[in-house]
């Protein structure tokens, strides 16, 4: 199982992940509603906070390290893998997000996702210079709370 701080920054799917600096955002918008009264006027209804709203990049890149120096034992292209079939796989149903500022599971939909690769030349050289076999990507993805 990933932990948080020792091979991941973030758990979703029961798969660890670590996310491009910069690119973490929580968003909560409220609920509520603006109309205009018959006297122009704004009426102002407020219910509340609503759903939590993550928008992040992956790195799924090669050769990443855990925090101890450690190479971990996925590559680029099987973390994009694995990202790839939780959206797919999760039509209509909820998965488990461990974000990496709190220490308990979220339920969540899997709203996006969007990936990037990095430089298609690497895939092509990576096996003659020794270096890992694949393609890195940045997958930006969205999730939603349940």
């Amino acid at each position: 199982m990933p932990q948080i701080g020792l091979d991941c920054e973030m758990v979703l799917d029961n798969t660890g992940y670590f996310v491009k600096p910069g690119s973490y955002i929580m968003r909560q918008p409220r609920n509520r509603k603006i109309t205009v009264r018959a006297d122009g006027a704004n009426a102002y209804v407020d219910i509340g906070p609503g759903k939590r709203l993550w928008e992040l990049t992956i790195l799924c890149l090669n050769e990443l390290k855990r925090y101890d120096g450690a190479n971990v034992s996925l590559t680029g292209q099987q973390y994009r893998d694995a990202l790839r079939a939780s959206f797919l796989a999760s039509s209509g149903t909820t998965i488990n997000f461990s974000e990496p500022i709190g220490s308990s599971s979220i339920a969540v939909h899997f709203d996006a996702y969007q990936e990037r690769i990095l430089n298609l030349h690497s895939q092509v050289i990576a096996p003659a210079t020794g270096g890992s076999p694949g393609a890195s990507y940045e997958v930006s993805i969205t999730l939603v709370e349940a």
